[in-house]
């Protein structure tokens, strides 16, 4: 592909009710996943992946500083190239659709009259795929469109209030949307992917903009689908729709299971992320491990059960950890219990403490935080 053909658009979910203290101090689209990556990797390796080198992010003004960290110069991404683009756009804003911050169309207009691009590739973090590109973007060309989106047969019980259900006819045309508790599973959701036409986009753009309360970019290429009878192109490898503690807890525990961990992280198309340079996870002769995955740079003296334990973490001698996900610089001290729980950066569980979730709702415990004593769901 032609590096200045495409540009790609990526919004980051300013965050769920239901995330509790995960996304107080990070954007969704930068929680870790699986140990050693970040939600927003798996976008930026799609894009990587289907040659697409200028990215416009855009994220709302408050708690980013981990994405400037995490993502530093994009090498890792293809993204420090002379030819290539990188930018980050900020708004003022809530969680609410309307958009009152000015700056929000101006700078995405801006952006998008200079790249001179094609088409425009337009992606959501809290959608959780690998998809490759390459086929959404032929087969939108193919059909001469001016919007198509992506979507996937899921169960009812992963939809979340936001989620839109497709209603598809037998010639792949979006014709409408359906009510979640009408539709017959597998229900056809949005992924909030969305290959458009730049030059029909920037003319949409505008007209929304010019609007007394205009919708964030989200919102809108969801009506125009719908106006536009976009063509739709169905997804089918391994998705998960990160809405809730429990849809991000339940995500990272599908990593144990070896059929989805391989589709989402090897297929043929690879994820990259941020590299750490680190020596191999310790496991001590007393260790008891099954069934879970560990990054680099741990030491694991205890019991680890159906769990995913990040960077630098130290499990003591006699502790016992079941159906976790443990961030990084985690110390759990000796006697200590953590179940059906999910343990922020640079906590320390104290020696004989019982943190206890449950698989309906798991514990959260937010970075940085004092654990004083027993905390049972």
């Amino acid at each position: 592909m032609k590096i200045d053909k495409y540009t790609a658009i990526l919004n980051n979910a300013v965050g769920y009710h239901d995330m509790e203290s995960l996304t107080n101090n990070r954007p969704l689209a930068n929680l870790p996943f699986d140990g050693k990556y970040r939600l927003i990797d798996f976008q930026l390796s799609s894009l990587a992946n289907a040659g697409i080198r200028s990215v416009y992010g855009i994220f709302r003004g408050q708690n980013i500083r981990s994405v400037f960290d995490h993502i530093r110069s994009g090498r890792e991404w293809g993204l420090n190239t002379l030819l290539s683009h990188y930018f980050l756009g900020f708004y003022n804003g809530d969680d609410d659709a309307t958009m009152n911050d000015k700056d929000y169309y101006n700078q995405i207009l801006t952006y998008l009259k200079r790249s001179g691009s094609d088409q425009t590739i337009y992606m959501t973090c809290d959608i959780l795929c690998n998809i490759n590109l390459e086929q959404v973007i032929h087969l939108h060309t193919a059909n001469k469109r001016n919007i198509t989106v992506v979507y996937k047969k899921m169960p009812r019980a992963v939809f979340s209030p936001a989620n839109e259900v497709l209603d598809i006819d037998e010639k792949d045309n979006v014709v409408g949307k359906r009510d979640i508790e009408t539709a017959v599973e597998p229900v056809p959701m949005s992924a909030d992917i969305y290959v458009v036409n730049t030059p029909w986009l920037i003319e949409k753009l505008e007209e929304e903009a010019g609007r007394e309360q205009p919708r964030k970019m989200r919102y809108l290429l969801r009506e125009l689908i719908v106006t536009e009878n976009a063509l739709a192109f169905e997804y089918t490898g391994y998705l998960a729709n990160i809405s809730s503690v429990k849809s991000y807890f339940d995500a990272n525990m599908d990593m144990l299971e070896p059929h989805k961990f391989y589709s989402l992280l090897y297929s043929n198309q690879k994820v990259y992320t941020k590299v750490k340079n680190e020596e191999a996870t310790y496991y001590d002769q007393e260790s008891e491990v099954n069934n879970s995955q560990f990054a680099s740079g741990s030491v694991i003296c205890g019991k680890v059960d159906h769990s995913i334990v990040s960077r630098s973490c130290h499990i003591a001698k006699g502790s016992r950890v079941d159906h976790a996900i443990i961030f990084p610089k985690v110390t759990i001290e000796e006697g200590a219990t953590v179940s059906y729980a999910i343990i922020d950066k640079n906590v320390t569980v104290p020696a004989g403490v019982t943190l206890q979730g449950t698989p309906e709702k798991p514990l959260v415990i937010g970075k940085g935080q004092v654990i004083t004593g027993d905390i049972v769901e």
